[in-house]
């Protein structure tokens, strides 16, 4: 019986362990400090228990980058956040190497691959110090890009009392994430900052899917003369991931509207500051080069899929003086009826334009 003994102190000790299970999302949560504290504690224990929690961070090339342990907390059965009071009442210590000092200054970990440890121990008057539950995550940390607003452009002045928003995703996408738009009328003599955070908002929607929002129609028309702003937030679990700028633009009628879109060719910054342009199985716009000959640099992506490569795009060869493009997209299976896409254009002298269009397919 004595042989027994110690298999049966460690099934009891892993069935104790068992008990405890961080629950940590690295992709949302393993990118900041402040991140690595919104993890939550599952306990399957029937009492509460007064513990202590270690997180420890490593990269695999610098090593360990931070080391946070909480103060003594109460851990109830079920489901727990962790109190910040905890932390307040911890320590946190950064290792002496690069990426340490980046996170210290930034409050950000830099791109790389890391563990993140968790572990919870019992920390009650009288008891062994005893570990409860142990977990260890594994997450390649890449940088985001920025979430850029394509239209209503900034200081912009539209006529569309009801317009369509579009932006452009951020990458690497998260999935499961969801944006939110939010709209506010901005009052004379108001920041657009303050007019976002403060004034109640004429449009407040999330869980959108696909960067781009046509006018909700429960939501109230913009009025004539009167400015506007907004931004578009990424998001899940309620979590922020990321944010765009803060844009702003006018509904403004006084200027003759456009002529409507036909087979001819429209000057690009025509192009780029209209307020729509739809791709009947291609794409045309003229500029003029004053550069040597040679090849149009451009690419194309789906904001209804961003994941969607947009592959075999046709070849376009520039002359000098004035070019009429046409990018026939019309045999690609890559563009979708109803989509919408955006095409970056760069130009002979590197400067860069950009398009969003609604790929309609020829009859």
């Amino acid at each position: 019986m004595k042989k027994l003994l110690p298999v049966i102190l460690l099934v009891c000790f892993q069935a104790a362990r068992s008990q405890v299970v961080i629950q940590f999302i690295p992709e949302l949560q393993g990118r900041t400090v402040d991140g690595l504290l919104m993890a939550k504690v599952a306990s399957q224990m029937t009492e509460k228990k007064t513990v202590k929690l270690n997180v420890t961070v490593s990269e695999r090339s610098a090593g360990k980058i931070v080391s946070i342990n909480s103060g003594s907390f109460d851990l109830y059965p079920g489901n727990n956040s962790l109190p910040r009071n905890a932390f307040s009442q911890g320590t946190i210590q950064f290792a002496n190497n690069g990426t340490a000092t980046l996170l210290k200054q930034s409050s950000y970990l830099p791109e790389g691959e890391y563990e993140y440890c968790y572990q919870v121990l019992l920390s009650e008057k009288g008891m062994p110090l005893d570990v409860l539950g142990e977990q260890c995550f594994n997450y390649l940390v890449e940088p985001l890009t920025p979430l850029f607003l394509i239209e209503p452009y900034h200081k912009e002045k539209i006529c569309d009392k009801r317009p369509m928003f579009t932006w452009q995703p951020s990458v690497p996408m998260i999935p499961g994430a969801m944006y939110r738009l939010t709209l506010s009328e901005v009052k004379p003599d108001q920041l657009i900052t303050e007019a976002l955070n403060y004034n109640i908002p004429l449009i407040n929607q999330g869980n959108i899917s696909s960067p781009l929002l046509i006018f909700p129609p429960s939501a109230k028309s913009l009025e004539e003369g009167k400015k506007y702003t907004w931004q578009v937030s990424v998001y899940k679990d309620n979590q922020i991931i990321n944010r765009s700028e803060t844009w702003e633009f006018t509904v403004q009628c006084n200027e003759p509207p456009k002529p409507p879109i036909n087979d001819g060719y429209r000057d690009i910054e025509d192009l780029v500051k209209g307020n729509f342009y739809m791709a009947e199985g291609s794409i045309r716009f003229s500029f003029d080069n004053p550069y040597e000959a040679g090849k149009l640099q451009y690419s194309i992506v789906c904001l209804n899929k961003p994941d969607l490569k947009m592959k075999r795009l046709p070849e376009v060869k520039l002359k000098r003086g004035t070019n009429n493009i046409s990018i026939d997209l019309s045999e690609n299976k890559s563009f979708i009826d109803g989509y919408h896409y955006i095409v970056t254009i760069q130009l002979p002298n590197r400067s860069t334009q950009k398009l969003r269009f609604l790929y309609k397919s020829p009859l």
